[in-house]
């Protein structure tokens, strides 16, 4: 069972508001209006940042109204990209309450209040009604969750009939060992990588079809050897939400991808 109050320790942080503003200023960012992609670098805190998450809304192809729930939306990154680059109207939830904080001070300060609205919320336990939702959505998200099967079969109940579920995730790889820390977990407790037939098992036992599967971990490896991985890494980086030990984190997952403890997979499911 998935330690709730252990994950948002893991994640959660005094005063990260207030910290990302300071931050954004000391840079000559005008805090009062923002464009949201100047915040790419920290607020896309998943694996290959901006662009898997570009690549992930091209895969489920949404259109302009599209209601998406974002489970585990984090610092809202993904979700204001949903609204300003296709028109969707996002839900977000997350289990810290830090990161929803985050999430409604910078959508408002970019303006996209009106598309995107936040929750603090269990993933095994949504706040909201059958098929309330078109389009599902999460981002290395599952790596924190116990109960995978409990996981999917919430987001399959809040989906219309025909609705779509699209991941991307770390899932094991073929060999190798895990070093410590990592971006999901400083230590194993609250970490339940699982197999990526495990994962399909999961998702079809929840009720979906999947309709894609996409080993992007080629991909993965590649960006963290990118020298502009380390914009995410500096003063305007991941590391003002995520913590500073963040680079060491995001470097042993480099190292685990590479040497196959890991491998990065993006699903898309439909509720048929």
């Amino acid at each position: 069972m998935t330690d709730v109050n252990a994950v948002t320790t893991h994640y959660g942080g005094q005063h990260l508001s207030e910290q990302i503003l300071n931050a954004l200023t000391e840079e000559g960012i005008d805090i009062e209006s923002l464009d949201w992609k100047q915040l790419a670098a920290i607020d896309q805190f998943h694996t290959r940042g901006l662009p898997a998450t570009r690549e992930q809304a091209a895969l489920a192809a949404p259109e302009a109204g599209t209601k998406v729930i974002d489970i585990g939306c984090g610092a809202g990154g993904p979700a204001r990209c949903l609204v300003a680059e296709f028109g969707c109207s996002v839900t977000g939830i997350d289990l810290t309450p830090e990161y929803i904080e985050i999430a409604e001070m910078l959508t408002a300060r970019c303006g996209l209040s009106d598309g995107a609205k936040f929750h603090a919320a269990d993933a095994l336990d949504l706040p909201f009604d059958d098929g309330a939702f078109d389009l599902g959505w999460s981002q290395n998200v599952s790596m924190n969750i116990a109960d995978k099967t409990a996981f999917y079969a919430e987001i399959y109940r809040t989906l219309r009939p025909g609705g779509k579920f699209v991941s991307s995730d770390v899932v094991t790889g073929l060999g190798g060992e895990a070093e410590w820390p990592l971006p999901w977990a400083r230590e194993p407790s609250i970490s339940f990588v699982v197999t990526p037939e495990d994962m399909r098992v999961a998702m079809k036992h929840a009720g979906f079809h999947i309709a894609e599967w996409r080993d992007t971990t080629g991909e993965a490896i590649a960006v963290f050897q990118n020298p502009n991985q380390q914009a995410r890494r500096g003063r305007l980086g991941v590391g003002l939400i995520a913590g500073p030990d963040f680079g060491e984190r995001s470097a042993n997952l480099a190292k685990g991808l590479a040497d196959s403890a890991f491998a990065s997979v993006l699903v898309l499911a439909e509720k048929r």
